[in-house]
């Protein structure tokens, strides 16, 4: 190449690899060095993941909707934590064969992994329940979503929220994505129930209308080892079921006749009953009478009738 064409060719390579790196150096240093820093703070597998979820979010959501963490977690309301447990319990009642409690982290032992889901229909399975007409989640704020069977698929997940879990399907609408459950009822399929002559369940009739009733009052003492002070306080125990004069057209004159799995039948008049609830327990519907001994509760109730 001819040495006159060279200098010139010099300088314009020159000249265009000082501007690249201004360029550069202007860019790693915006906002103070922002990109320098972040490079700094992180490794590059964080940063790659968190790339590769906001990719994943793009797919339903503009890049320009991304502001900050609380973006995507006020919308879908699921967050992480790491190795910390919760004994945080939720209700399970309804037709299924163990009514009571379930603790957060037997639900959702992995929550600690990013993405941590488990399928409603798998957890159902996990408590015994194969087959339901439909099941109703229940949340701390008082909001209920009731599915049926044929509306739930593979997409309804239960999801880590806060110290609880969430439901999110993306096959249902978005104002079923119930946060914060506090319990779950179960409707089954059969109606094993007699109440008045009309064929029920115990998950049915705890879809409403329902009552709280308060059970087993003591008052307990404790004298203290400090100043030889004795205190006193009162426990007792909620109990919520189903009540008997929603079901049964109670008055003075009425009796009510109760047959349990064993086929005993007993009595009781309107007094004994008025404040009687009907709840899911292990040993099938129980009428709960508050004012009794929990030994005086019939389990197993099959039949419920009054006579005049």
């Amino acid at each position: 190449m001819d040495s006159k064409l060279k200098k010139p060719i010099f300088w314009i390579v020159l000249s265009l690899s000082i501007l690249v790196l201004v360029a550069a150096g202007l860019f790693l240093t915006w906002r103070d060095g922002l990109v320098l820093r972040v490079a700094d703070h992180y490794t590059r597998e964080a940063l790659q993941n968190d790339l590769i979820s906001m990719d994943d979010c793009a797919e339903c959501h503009e890049g320009a909707d991304f502001h900050r963490c609380s973006t995507c977690h006020d919308e879908h309301g699921s967050v992480e934590f790491a190795e910390l447990p919760f004994y945080n319990l939720i209700l399970f009642s309804g037709d299924v064969p163990s009514p009571g409690y379930v603790e957060i982290n037997q639900i959702l032992p992995d929550r600690d992994h990013s993405g941590t889901f488990i399928r409603l229909l798998d957890f159902l399975e996990a408590q015994g329940v194969e087959s339901f007409e439909s099941v109703t989640m229940t949340s701390w704020d008082g909001g209920f979503v009731t599915i049926s069977r044929e509306n739930l698929s593979d997409q309804a997940l239960l999801r880590p929220y806060t110290d609880g879990i969430r439901f999110a399907d993306e096959d249902l609408h978005v104002s079923t994505w119930l946060k914060g459950i506090s319990g779950f009822i179960v409707v089954g399929e059969e109606r094993d129930l007699q109440v008045n002559g009309k064929s029920t369940s115990i998950g049915r009739l705890l879809l409403g209308p329902t009552r709280q009733v308060v059970v087993e009052s003591a008052r307990v003492m404790f004298e203290s080892d400090t100043d030889g002070v004795s205190r006193e306080a009162f426990t007792a125990t909620r109990l919520w079921g189903a009540a008997l004069s929603d079901l049964v057209p109670l008055d003075d004159s009425s009796v009510l006749l109760v047959s349990d799995q064993t086929g005993e039948l007993q009595e009781f008049n309107y007094q004994e009953v008025s404040q009687a609830v009907l709840i899911a327990a292990a040993g099938g519907p129980t009428l709960v009478l508050p004012e009794q001994p929990r030994s005086t509760w019939i389990q197993g109730v099959v039949n419920l009738e009054w006579e005049k």
